[in-house]
C-alpha cells in the first residue's frame, strides 16, 4: 500500500477530530509549497493565501464568499496550526467521545462562524476598530470546542506539565480573559473571534444543560447537503456485505439444533422409511446428515 492509500484509509476510518485535524494540516501543507515554489511573493494569491483567509472588508468578501468558512482552516504559521491542532487533537477527541462526532463538527463550523461574526460585526460598528486585513485559523471554532466541554464539565481535570491537575473552567478562563486583555494589541480582530468562538461554546452547553441544542438545526442542514451530493452522484456504490463471525456460543447453539432436528429425521425414518420424508428434510439429511 502506497503512502497515499494509507493515509486516505487513515482518514477513512478516523474519527471526526481526527478528520479535522488532516483537513487542517493538509491545506497547510499545500499551501506552503505552493507559495514555496509556484507564486511570486508580490502576487494577489500569495498575499491572501489562496484567497482562503477570509476579511471584513465587504467589497473584498463578495468577492471570496467561501472564505468565511475556509479561514478556519487556514494557517500560514507554523506555530499557529501546531497551538490548533495540540487542542483540536487532545479536547477535541474529549468532547467526540461525550457528544458525537456530528456536533463536533457543528460546534467546530459554527463556532468558526461566530468568531467571525464578533470580528466582522466589531469591524463595521466600532470607528476605531477598522480592522479590514485578512483572518484565518482554527482557533475560535478549538475555542468553541474547549470552552463548550468546559461549561459542561468545568470540574473535569487536565494534567499540565510542571503545574499538575487543573480543572478545566480555571483553564478555560484563564484563555477567556487572556484573549480579552489581548484585544489592544496588534491582533485584536484575532482575538475578537476567539472571544467569538468562546461565547458559541459557553451558549451552545449552558443551553444544552437546559433540555435546548441551539446546533441542532445546523446539524440537520448538514444532514441535508450531505444526503443532496449522495442524490447527485453518478456513481452507484455497493457495498459489500461484510461476513459476520459467529461467537462459540452462537456456533455451539446451531449445532445443538441441528443435531436434534436430524434425530428427528432419523427417528422418521426408523419407523415410516425415507419416502416419509419431506423435501425439506431430504434436503438438511443430504447437507447435514454425512457430518455425523
Amino acid at each position: 500500500m502506497s503512502a497515499f492509500s494509507d493515509l486516505k484509509a487513515r482518514y477513512d476510518s478516523g474519527k471526526m477530530f481526527q478528520k479535522l485535524l488532516y483537513i487542517n494540516v493538509a491545506v497547510f501543507l499545500v499551501v506552503f509549497t505552493i507559495k514555496l515554489f509556484f507564486l511570486d511573493k508580490g502576487s494577489f494569491l500569495y498575499d491572501t493565501g489562496l484567497t482562503l483567509k477570509t476579511t471584513a472588508n465587504f467589497q473584498h468578501l463578495i468577492r471570496r464568499p467561501w472564505s468565511i468558512v475556509t479561514h478556519m482552516f487556514m494557517h500560514t504559521g507554523l506555530f499557529h496550526i501546531l497551538f490548533n491542532m495540540v487542542f483540536l487533537y487532545f479536547l477535541g477527541g474529549m468532547f467526540e467521545s461525550r457528544f458525537g462526532a456530528r456536533k463536533l463538527l457543528s460546534t467546530y463550523l459554527l463556532g468558526g462562524l461566530t468568531g467571525f461574526l464578533v470580528y466582522f460585526s466589531v469591524a463595521h460598528l466600532l470607528p476605531e476598530w477598522r480592522m479590514f486585513g485578512t483572518a484565518e485559523g482554527a482557533s475560535a471554532a478549538v475555542m468553541a470546542i474547549f470552552v463548550a466541554y468546559a461549561t459542561y464539565f468545568p470540574d473535569e481535570q487536565i494534567r499540565l506539565m510542571l503545574i499538575g491537575p487543573v480543572k478545566l473552567k480555571y483553564l478555560a478562563l484563564f484563555y477567556v480573559l487572556f484573549d480579552y486583555i489581548s484585544l489592544g494589541g496588534s491582533n485584536s480582530g484575532g482575538h475578537l473571534g476567539h472571544l467569538g468562538g468562546a461565547l458559541y461554546g459557553f451558549l451552545l452547553m449552558s443551553q444544552m444543560r437546559k433540555g435546548k441544542d441551539i446546533g441542532a438545526w445546523f446539524e440537520k442542514l448538514l444532514d441535508r447537503i450531505v444526503d443532496l451530493f449522495k442524490k447527485r452522484s453518478h456513481l452507484r456504490v455497493v457495498k459489500a456485505p461484510s461476513k459476520k463471525y459467529k461467537t462459540d456460543e452462537e456456533f455451539n447453539k446451531e449445532k445443538l439444533n441441528r443435531e436434534k432436528k436430524l434425530d428427528r429425521i432419523l427417528d422418521k425414518i426408523s419407523k415410516g422409511g425415507y419416502d416419509a420424508l419431506t423435501k425439506d428434510e431430504k434436503q438438511f439429511l443430504a447437507k447435514f446428515g454425512k457430518d455425523n
